[in-house]
Order: structure tokens, then sequence, then C-alpha cells
């Protein structure tokens, strides 16, 4: 008996794949963007760490690179240890509800500031600042949420006292908060590991 020729995919089936394709695509795409930001590493490394992560997500990823990261492997005699990944770190006060644009100009503000800081540095022959290192990684800059401005005030002090770089953005009071109100507090640019140990308990904003 002659069985039936199975019939071809149809043109809305094949453009259905295609969308969940493209759908898995960008989402892991989006992965690998939000483990570069956060630990401000190479896309190389994250594509890497999302492989890696399978289910695990962008949690998992993350505790794989910083786990390589913080893994010290001895170099032949002769041969400099390649230089620590840096970062820059916005603090933004979560109690103000400030409208997505007004943070995006107090960040901007902060980032500005903590750049200019850190050239002066630089040029004063400072060489504590991975000014070099933060550059030629992308300039990464997280931003992360703080809930008021005593958490703010809080996380700024142990970062000074570790000796990190850290400015803070007082606003004018021309549109949405009262004048002189810190928004944003920045610490570095300087290496993750020691950003990390203050502000590894917050979240992206």
């Amino acid at each position: 008996q002659q069985q039936a020729a199975t019939p071809a995919p149809s043109f809305s089936e094949g453009g259905a794949r295609s969308r969940v394709s493209e759908s898995v695509h960008t989402q892991v795409g989006s992965m690998i963007e939000q483990v570069m930001e956060v630990c401000g590493c190479s896309r190389e490394a994250a594509e890497r760490a999302v492989e890696a992560a399978g289910p695990g997500g962008v949690d998992l990823a993350v505790d794989l690179v910083l786990s390589t990261m913080s893994t010290h492997t001895s170099l032949p005699s002769g041969f400099d240890a390649p230089p620590q990944p840096a970062k820059l770190v916005c603090l933004v006060r979560k109690d103000l509800g400030m409208g997505t644009g007004k943070v995006a100009a107090q960040v901007a503000h902060g980032a500005l500031a903590a750049y200019r800081a850190a050239v002066r540095r630089r040029d004063a022959g400072d060489a504590s600042v991975p000014f070099r290192s933060w550059e030629e990684g992308g300039e990464p800059t997280v931003v992360l949420g703080v809930e008021d401005e005593a958490q703010l005030d809080g996380l700024l002090a142990q970062a000074e006292a570790r000796g990190l770089p850290t400015e803070r953005v007082a606003d004018a009071g021309r549109t949405e908060v009262a004048a002189g109100s810190v928004t944003v507090g920045t610490i570095g640019p300087a290496n993750n590991s020691e950003i990390d140990v203050v502000t590894g308990g917050l979240s992206l904003l």
C-alpha cells in the first residue's frame, strides 16, 4: 500500500520556527550583555559563561565569571600578571522616586564626575586608579539601586575606608527633587573585586 507523502511545512510553520529562533537568540544576547555589565568581562568570557550556565541563567553565569576572575594562576618568570578587570558603579537612591529620564541624567552626572576625578588622579601620577584597565575593558559601568540616603552614605563610607574613589551628585532642585538632595553616589573606577566587597549585596536598578 502506497503511503501518503508527508506534507512539507507550511510557510506559517516555518515563520513560527524563525520567530522562536530569533526570540531565543535575542534572550541569549541580552543575558550576555548583562553578564558583561555586571562582571566587566569580555564578550567571549560572557558567552562561555552563559553557555555553561544553561538553565541557571544570568545569576549562575555571573557566578561562573567571578569565580574564574578570582582564580589566580602563576605566570612564567619575566611575564607580568594581566591587569584585573575594573568598573565604575553608580548607586541610585530609590526612595526619591525619580523618573527614568531623571535617573539617566543623574547617573550621567555621576559617571562624568567619577571620570574627571580619575583623570586628575592619573595625571597626578596616582597609580592606584586602574584607569587604563577600565578604559581598555570598555569602561564598564554598573547601575545599582539603594533604598535611601542612609544606605548610600554607609556604602560610600565603606568604599572610602578601603581607599576606593567616590563621588556624590547633589541635585540643583529644578525639577523632581529638592535642591541639595544627593541622588547618586559613585564608586570607582576600581578593581571589580574591591568594589564587590562593598556593593555585592545590591541589585541592578
